[in-house]
């Protein structure tokens, strides 16, 4: 009971971050207005489930309200105090990834410490075994007894300040690429050592690397994730083919390179005759603290729109990143490379000029409703896209070079694009092969 008991106040709490709006189906922050909305929409289509569940959520945050003027003495003294907590969302790795990458360095450029409240029992508390420059609280009382200080916005860097796919009822983004603003701000700053490893953690690894992985030179290897395509149900668009990524890992192989792919438990095998191609299941324990150190090591991540994404990100580390659908990458550094999917609306395609002018990136593209209702579909990128923007990749390791087209593509879009801002660019590839789909856009 106990046990129960304590996963329902840490659902809440997770609830209390971000809420999808119903009927339109768009991500917003967690409030009264918005809970009531879902609640309206639940009792007139008899969702009983669905009305328990968002009262629930009601009743929480108006204790958690209560509470914090309970705290306010505690919440002063920390105020004015070097620490901060940060709103994290620990439920799926890549927003505990995005979280700890871009709400750490926020308070750090506001002169602050962060508290991470991470509870025992979640799938990722292990994180608190690996950095030893974050301070991460994973006791079970500790995390509830603290949880007002997680969610006020005196003592903490809130959600709805750093997320980028916060919308308003206009299906508008909230916010202008908020962490973008953050990376750069931050980059500034002399380089330091926030993400490193602590010593046990590493010897734990390196152990494990001289067993399992020996046929690999990390400095020649790059990580491989795919993301299935309808690993979840309410992010569908994000998944793509399992197919379209082999002829790049043939050539990839075929070059001397090692491939370390990242997969679970129903994830579809890729079988190669090839001593440099390895397969870890991230289920597995061990496996999921496995990943950061392969990421932070290898050569290059090779991923889409997936949660480890969020962690080659964390560690700056050169990333092609396929398949975007939405303005978010984690390929951020200058020796990163991106394509994004094709746009379909009624069954054609249009170019990314008209999608930006209908709004669809500004925010309606994260409204599965309105998508449907509009006729709005996704192409994923097909193998040679893949493939050719991969080759573009691998030349980048050798010297960085910025198009004229990528640099004008990059101008000619809204500053609410996070993907403008980074030090990465669009595939030149994927440009000239996709050139009606770029007209107007000035690249010239």
């Amino acid at each position: 009971m106990l046990k129960l008991i304590n996963r329902l106040i840490f659902d809440l709490d997770i609830s209390l971050i971000y809420i999808i709006v119903k009927p339109k189906q768009y991500p917003s922050k967690t409030s009264y207005k918005n809970v009531t909305i879902n609640i309206a929409y639940s009792f007139f289509f008899l969702k009983f489930k669905h009305i328990i569940k968002y009262l629930l959520i009601f009743i929480f945050l108006m204790l958690i309200d209560f509470l914090k003027i309970v705290y306010f003495p505690i919440t002063i003294l920390i105020y004015f105090s070097k620490y901060r907590f940060i709103q994290l969302n620990y439920s799926q790795i890549g927003t505990l990834n995005q979280n700890l990458n871009f709400m750490v360095k926020k308070n750090i450029l506001n002169g602050y410490k962060s508290i991470i409240l991470i509870p025992s029992h979640s799938n990722y508390s292990f994180v608190k075994k690996i950095f030893k420059n974050l301070i991460i609280i994973d006791n079970l009382l500790l995390n509830i007894l603290l949880l007002p200080m997680k969610h006020s916005s005196l003592i903490s860097c809130m959600a709805d300040k750093l997320d980028p796919t916060y919308l308003n009822s206009n299906l508008q983004l909230i916010n202008t690429a908020p962490m973008a603003k953050v990376y750069f701000q931050y980059k500034k700053r002399k380089k330091d050592n926030l993400y490193d490893f602590n010593d046990d953690f590493k010897k734990k690894m390196k152990f494990y690397m001289e067993k399992n992985c020996t046929n690999f030179k990390m400095s020649k290897t790059f990580v491989f994730h795919h993301r299935e395509k309808n690993f979840l149900k309410s992010s569908h668009l994000r998944g793509s083919e399992l197919s379209t990524y082999v002829a790049s890992i043939k050539y990839l192989l075929s070059r001397g390179y090692g491939i370390i792919r990242l997969t679970h438990s129903k994830s579809k095998k890729l079988i190669f005759k090839n001593k440099l191609y390895k397969e870890i299941n991230t289920d597995l324990d061990i496996n999921k603290s496995v990943q950061y150190y392969i990421i932070a090591k290898c050569k290059g991540f090779i991923c889409c729109d997936s949660g480890p994404a969020a962690i080659g990100a964390l560690f700056s580390k050169p990333t092609y990143n396929t398949n975007i659908q939405g303005t978010i990458i984690s390929a951020v550094t200058k020796k990163s490379i991106f394509i994004i999917k094709k746009i379909k609306l009624r069954k054609k395609l249009i170019s990314y000029k008209r999608a930006i002018d209908l709004c669809y990136f500004q925010g309606k593209h994260l409204s599965i409703s309105y998508l449907k209702k509009h006729g709005y579909e996704v192409v994923d990128n097909n193998k040679n896209e893949i493939l050719q923007g991969l080759k573009e990749f691998e030349s980048l390791n050798i010297k960085v070079v910025q198009t004229k087209k990528q640099y004008n593509f990059k101008k000619s879009l809204p500053d609410y694009f996070e993907f403008k801002h980074y030090n990465s660019n669009i595939s030149d590839s994927f440009i000239r092969n996709n050139a009606r789909l770029f007209f107007n856009l000035n690249l010239v």
